[in-house]
C-alpha cells in the first residue's frame, strides 16, 4: 500500500523555505504572506507527523529528516518543472549539445556549418562543460563525452578514436639526463 501524498502546497512551502532557510523569502518567492508559509509548514509537519525546521531567534534551520527529505522533494519539483516546460515549449527546432571547449572548438565548431545547411530548420546550441549531464534536469538534448560509452539508461554511439601521444619541452631532450624513452621519464 502506498502512502498518501502530502498537501502540495505544504511541500512548496518546504521547498523554497529549506532553499532560502526562510519563510520571509520563500513567501515573497510563493506570493503569499509569511504567515501562510508558516501555516502550511506547521500543517505540513503535523500530517507528516516529523518536525521540518528548527525555529530559532531569527533563523531557521532543517531538522536532519527535513535533510534526507528535501532532495527528494526538490527533485520532484524540478521534474514538474521540467515536464511543463516541454508540454510548453515553442522552441522544438532547437538541439542543445554539451561537450568540452576543446572538442567544441576543434571538432564540432567547423563541422556546424555544414550541418545546418542540411538542417536550416534546426537551431543548434553548444554549450561546454566537463561533467556529466543529467537529462532529466537540464536544457541539454546530446552530449559528446570521452569514454567507453558505458553510461547506464543512455543511448551512446562512437565518434572517433583518439590519437595520444607524448610531448615535452625541447629542454627536457637536452638535459643532464635527456629523455630517449619511456623509461625516462621515470627519472
Amino acid at each position: 500500500m502506498t502512502a498518501r501524498l502530502p498537501s502540495l502546497n505544504g511541500l512548496r512551502a518546504f521547498e523554497a523555505a529549506a532553499r532560502h532557510l526562510s519563510f520571509t523569502e520563500a513567501a515573497v518567492e510563493l506570493n503569499v504572506t509569511q504567515t501562510a508559509i508558516s501555516h502550511q509548514i506547521k500543517r505540513l509537519e503535523d500530517e507528516l507527523g516529523v518536525r521540518l525546521f528548527i525555529r530559532q531567534n531569527r533563523a531557521l534551520a532543517l531538522t536532519p529528516q527535513a535533510r534526507d527529505y528535501l532532495p527528494g522533494i526538490r527533485a520532484a519539483f524540478n521534474d514538474l518543472r521540467l515536464a511543463t516546460d516541454r508540454l510548453l515549449r515553442k522552441d522544438d527546432n532547437v538541439l542543445t549539445v554539451s561537450t568540452l571547449a576543446s572538442l567544441a572548438a576543434k571538432w564540432l565548431l567547423p563541422r556546424l556549418s555544414a550541418f545546418q545547411e542540411a538542417h536550416p530548420g534546426i537551431d543548434v546550441r553548444i554549450t561546454t562543460s566537463r561533467a556529466l549531464v543529467d537529462f532529466k534536469a537540464g536544457d541539454v538534448d546530446a552530449a559528446i563525452r570521452y569514454g567507453r560509452g558505458q553510461w547506464p539508461g543512455l543511448r551512446a554511439d562512437w565518434l572517433m578514436a583518439d590519437q595520444l601521444f607524448p610531448v615535452c619541452s625541447p629542454a627536457l631532450l637536452r638535459g643532464g639526463r635527456p629523455l630517449q624513452c619511456p623509461e625516462d621519464l621515470a627519472q
